[in-house]
């Protein structure tokens, strides 16, 4: 092949368009490559670095079978997992953004466990998607703060302490659903507290069977949650020790595949 026909070849291709990235998307990579550059700068997790795990037993008291959610189908007591730590890890008793992570082995899909994240929010219709500084880390109600969908319907779920102990044990768990009021369903109570091993908690692939995240939800999450994915299998190969470079961890920006040209 001549090189003037190569040229030819190449100029018939069409150009893939620029196109733009959707908001959703752009706040998403911006979120991770944010994230990336303080744990490179820090030399650790970005957020919720340290925390206190225990044994847990969530207890469904007062099923929901009609939101087609495998939990919340029945009555039972499923054995889990609960992490309880501040977001950016200030003092106790300094002002900071609560979290509680929740695993439950098997409430996946296809038998994997399920992932559940909460913050600290307010409880109202609005309020509960907003994030609300506290004093002690799972001291007041914590949300899923980004809505979910369970067949036809929205969902958020919601943990707040039986009582006012500096560290609570229960916590009741609810359910909103379609922007509701919240429904208890059952009793989350912590057993008995494990060295906290560095786990990582993600929602996006390790979702509860049952439930969808909308597609925005996912866009803003899910290149974070790959940036920690890739993290920690660096730093799993690096001895324990942190990547060296940005570049290593901070996500790469993707363009949509642009349409393909149909065959003339």
């Amino acid at each position: 092949m001549t090189s003037s026909s190569t040229t030819r070849d190449a100029a018939a291709r069409p150009v893939a368009p620029h196109l733009p990235l959707p908001p959703a998307r752009v706040a998403g990579v911006a979120l991770a490559s944010g994230l990336g550059l303080v744990a490179w700068l820090t030399g650790r997790k970005p957020l919720h670095a340290v925390g206190r795990t225990w044994s847990a037993d969530l207890r469904i008291d007062a099923p929901r079978p009609g939101l087609g959610v495998p939990l919340l189908h029945d009555r039972g007591v499923h054995a889990c997992t609960v992490r309880v730590s501040r977001a950016v890890g200030t003092p106790t008793g300094w002002w900071d953004i609560g979290g509680l992570a929740l695993r439950l082995p098997g409430a996946g899909a296809r038998g994997r466990p399920a992932d559940l994240l909460f913050a600290t929010t307010g409880t109202g219709r609005l309020t509960r998607h907003l994030l609300r500084p506290v004093r002690r880390a799972a001291g007041r109600s914590l949300t899923t703060l980004l809505p979910t969908r369970a067949g036809a319907h929205t969902l958020a779920l919601l943990v707040r302490p039986v009582d006012d102990e500096p560290e609570p044990q229960e916590f009741e768990l609810a359910v909103a659903v379609d922007r509701g009021g919240w429904d208890v369903v059952g009793l989350l109570q912590l057993r008995q507290e494990r060295f906290d091993a560095a786990m990582r908690f993600d929602p996006i692939v390790d979702e509860l069977d049952g439930t969808t995240a909308p597609a925005w939800v996912v866009a803003v999450r899910e290149p974070a949650y790959r940036w920690s994915r890739r993290l920690s299998r660096l730093t799993h190969h690096s001895g324990g020790r942190e990547p060296a470079t940005p570049e290593q961890i901070m996500p790469e920006p993707t363009m949509p595949e642009p349409p393909r040209a149909a065959a003339g």
